[in-house]
């Protein structure tokens, strides 16, 4: 393995905080596998509970992690109580498959629905689901259904739940440490960055920015997540954040001065590119604060708990969210019952399994095809090599379950990076696991991913016939939290006594809900690409010619007021062949261009996909950064173009929420190049968003307002 390769690794997961978790994850698990398979042994039970309190301790370990004490004590009363009733269940199941299966979709369904409460009632519901899974996933067969009684269901969820209750507190989170560590990181990512040429390809610079602020928003993350103890000293931790964020702001300096230099534009008022010693400063000082809080004893803070939804304005007749992503999961699963049934009498689950993972975490109805598609990759690729792995693991049961344990801790590890990766690795670990249950034959082969793409298709149909929620609803309600935050962050900046910490505090919830918008905008990008990559394909087919004409072809529009300009000055319906012309010009136009080449645009030239709106959005960021991380006297100085750029969010919130009043943002003619740089990208936000009606013509550039 080469250093560049332990490098990405690291960049994946900084801190190593995914990694910690993983192991913990197995640990749980193997401890779980090892004391019921020795209360199997003395009971003389078949083995079908050992591996459900193993699958248990699995999905409990994700449960319950970053939760209370209470809570997790108080599992030790929910999940086996809600075991037993999901091994009555399965064991109604054999007997009685239309009953047994409209059994378990009500009882999926109805812990889903919990989810959409707060508190204990949303805690209740995701533990209920837990039991349910498991027995789905490692249904008992009829012998041992009968040898052992729903009981034992209770028994395997007991000993899950101690089993990582124990671990837990044994190896309890470190959140400092983790911080530190992902600092360390942020060094790596921050001297790659610097080391990078000038004439280096855009792709490698922004994967480079990417990694340094994954890094750097996870030392905010651990940062966050420390409960130090009573009275202690927080000066290392907000010490760290401020000297992290300033390493954040300098690379993203460095990054437009080299782009303006090797693209030969100007710099801009008073640009010059960060000096090597306020890089070695900024290093230095991330170095020795990383150092400092290593050495703070913190424990982990509980997660917060999610607000419930509020309720509808319109009642029943637009039900919430929740609501229709659990109305859409007991359809998707109960389809998957009947077409898996119809089409695999002897292997149902694997067709119920994935209707079931592609509609209960979806975020909308695009995140739904998106998830099937990733399902369906991943799953494809690892039922064909986890078949062919317990082939050569066949009779060898502790190599058999090395396997599936080193599948185990790589699908952990790498599930919040790719869903892929996560469906390739839980279904290799599957067919490992049934293929030591004892079924063979090349036949599972295409039974197990003909199974996979009935579930996908049960969910997709269910996603979009029952109680659809758009992907743009969804990001449309992400982005309207993430514009809160700027305003909040805008009127802390103008505040007559700024306080630094709170500006940095307010400008890492930004980035926490630009996150949120970036990971549920992931299926319009799917989308923005396909769409893309097919238009780009038929204009190389059928206007070959039109791509190769000169300047004319791509001449920028003149005033909206007078229309389009033709390249030799004529009006666009003078001259002969001027449609043919126009026809090139409105194909060309929906070419995918450079990012420098779309913010140039005419507003009425902007693309209106959900994808580009997010990403502008996103965009603001480096700039709010900026903000962040200037002293007082520069935010007093700053005050009238930050009133502008509250004014102008003002105006984004208005577009985004369909208000009539709302008007095109203002740029702004001067000031610090982070502010021009925010307010220019809100009104290429504005631009960006689809309103009720046209898009207003911006006024000119003028001075920033004064604003208290």
């Amino acid at each position: 393995m080469t250093v560049r390769t332990i490098v990405r690794l690291r960049m994946i997961d900084p801190g190593g905080v995914q990694w910690r978790v993983a192991v913990r994850t197995v640990i749980a698990a193997v401890a779980a596998l090892l004391l019921t398979d020795a209360v199997v042994r003395s009971a003389r039970l078949p083995g079908g509970m050992v591996v459900i309190a193993t699958v248990l301790a699995v999905l409990l370990s994700r449960s319950l992690h970053a939760t209370s004490l209470p809570h997790r004590l108080s599992a030790l009363v929910y999940v086996p109580a809600i075991g037993i009733a999901a091994a009555f269940t399965g064991r109604f199941m054999l007997g009685h498959a239309v009953l047994g299966a409209a059994a378990f979709v009500a009882a999926v369904a109805a812990s889903r629905y919990l989810m959409r409460f707060g508190g204990t009632v949303r805690r209740l519901g995701r533990l209920a689901l837990t039991p349910l899974v498991s027995v789905l996933v490692v249904p008992v067969p009829p012998s041992a259904a009968r040898a052992t009684g729903p009981m034992w269901g209770g028994v395997a969820g007991l000993v899950a739940v101690v089993c990582v209750v124990t671990v837990t507190a044994v190896l309890p989170t470190r959140p400092a440490r983790e911080a530190a560590a992902a600092a360390r990181d942020v060094l790596r990512a921050a001297t790659r960055l610097r080391a990078l040429p000038v004439d280096a390809p855009g792709r490698v610079r922004a994967r480079a920015v990417r990694d340094l602020h994954r890094a750097a928003l996870t030392v905010e993350d651990r940062m966050a997540a420390a409960r130090l103890p009573e009275g202690a000293d927080h000066g290392p931790l907000d010490a760290l954040s401020a000297a992290v964020l300033r390493v954040e702001v300098l690379a993203a300096d460095t990054g437009t001065a080299r782009g303006d230099r090797a693209t030969g534009a100007p710099l801009g008022d008073d640009v010059p590119a960060p000096g090597a010693d306020r890089w070695t400063a900024a290093l230095a000082a991330v170095r020795t604060h990383a150092a400092a809080v290593r050495a703070t004893p913190a424990r982990e803070w509980p997660a917060a708990d999610p607000p419930a939804a509020r309720r509808s304005a319109r009642g029943w007749r637009d039900p919430q969210p929740q609501t229709r992503l659990t109305a859409q999961l007991a359809a998707a699963m109960a389809a998957a019952f009947a077409v898996g049934h119809l089409a695999f009498p002897h292997r149902w689950t694997w067709t119920v399994i994935t209707a079931f993972v592609v509609c209960s975490a979806a975020r909308s109805r695009g995140d739904v095809v998106h998830r099937s598609g990733l399902r369906v990759a991943g799953a494809f690729t690892g039922a064909i090599i986890g078949t062919l792995v317990a082939h050569l693991v066949a009779g060898e049961a502790p190599l058999a379950v090395v396997v599936i344990l080193g599948f185990l801790l790589a699908g952990v590890w790498l599930r919040d990076v790719t869903y892929a990766a996560w469906a390739f690795c839980v279904t290799s670990m599957l067919a490992v696991l049934y293929t030591m249950d004892g079924e063979r034959g090349a036949a599972l082969l295409v039974q197990r991913p003909e199974g996979i793409l009935l579930g996908s298709a049960c969910g997709i149909a269910a996603a979009c016939f029952v109680l659809p929620l758009r992907t743009e609803t969804v990001l449309r309600g992400r982005a309207a939290r993430a514009l809160h935050v700027l305003q909040d962050l805008l009127g802390a900046a103008r505040a007559d006594e700024p306080q630094p910490a709170e500006i940095r505090r307010l400008a890492r919830a930004f980035d926490r809900a630009t996150r949120d918008l970036t990971q549920a905008a992931a299926p319009a990008r799917a989308h923005r690409s396909l769409i893309h990559r097919s238009l780009s394909h038929r204009l190389r087919t059928r206007v070959p010619a039109a791509l190769d004409q000169p300047l004319p072809l791509l001449a920028p529009a003149a005033d909206p007021a007078t229309g389009p300009a033709s390249g030799d000055g004529r009006s666009p319906g003078s001259g002969s062949g001027s449609g043919k012309g126009a026809d090139r010009r409105g194909l060309l136009a929906r070419v995918p261009r450079p990012r420098a080449a779309r913010q140039a645009a005419p507003a009425n030239d902007r693309a209106t996909h959900a994808a580009d709106w997010a990403d502008a959005l996103a965009s603001c960021a480096p700039a709010i950064r900026a903000i962040a991380a200037g002293d007082t006297a520069e935010l007093v100085a700053s005050r009238p173009q930050l009133g502008l750029a509250a004014l102008n969010t003002g105006q984004v919130r208005r577009r985004l929420g369909h208000r009539p009043d709302a008007e095109p943002p203002r740029r702004a003619r001067g000031g610090p190049p982070h502010l021009v740089r925010l307010n220019a990208a809100l009104a290429d936000l504005y631009d960006r968003l689809p309103g009720d009606g046209p898009v207003r013509q911006p006024p000119a550039p003028a001075t920033a307002p004064a604003a208290g």
